[in-house]
């Protein structure tokens, strides 16, 4: 028994311009997902710097409020010439303190001091300030005291 050719057979002999059709819808998905895959990448790069930034700013502030409670312990000095560095394992980052002695509105000093902290993360810039009225232990400055003024 002879059987007659078929035909058409499924997809053997396509038209050229289907093909390129073909070709053009892999190549827009390929650019599609190359597209994509740059902006998640993008986003997760934003995600983690403002991670780090976050994470140095909250490590900054606790390091300040550390210093001035070790300022108002009278364990640290006040009125500091230059930034002093941390012990490790902060030693990338730096302190320093100004002191301000508090005064009435009458000029009369009241015997409490503005202490300002602040301390510096040198490799990312992050520097962080933390100021408060305390009453400072005798001896626990190097400022020199300024005089009262009268009225």
């Amino acid at each position: 028994m002879i059987l007659a050719p078929r035909a058409n057979f499924a997809g053997a002999h396509r038209p050229r311009s289907q093909g390129a059709a073909v070709l053009f819808e892999v190549l827009l998905a390929l650019i599609l997902f190359a597209a994509a895959a740059a902006v998640a990448t993008g986003a997760f790069n934003a995600s983690l710097t403002s991670l780090e930034r976050q994470k140095y700013g909250s490590q900054g502030l606790n390091l300040a409020a550390s210093v001035l409670a070790e300022v108002q312990l009278g364990i640290r000095t006040a009125g500091t010439e230059s930034p002093q560095p941390l012990e490790p394992p902060f030693g990338d980052w730096t302190w320093e303190t100004s002191v301000t002695p508090a005064a009435t509105t009458a000029g009369t000093l009241t015997g409490a001091s503005l202490v300002e902290v602040a301390v510096k993360h040198a490799p990312s810039g992050t520097v962080k300030r933390l100021a408060q009225v305390i009453t400072l232990p005798a001896g626990a400055t190097n400022a020199t005291p300024a005089s009262p003024t009268t009225p």
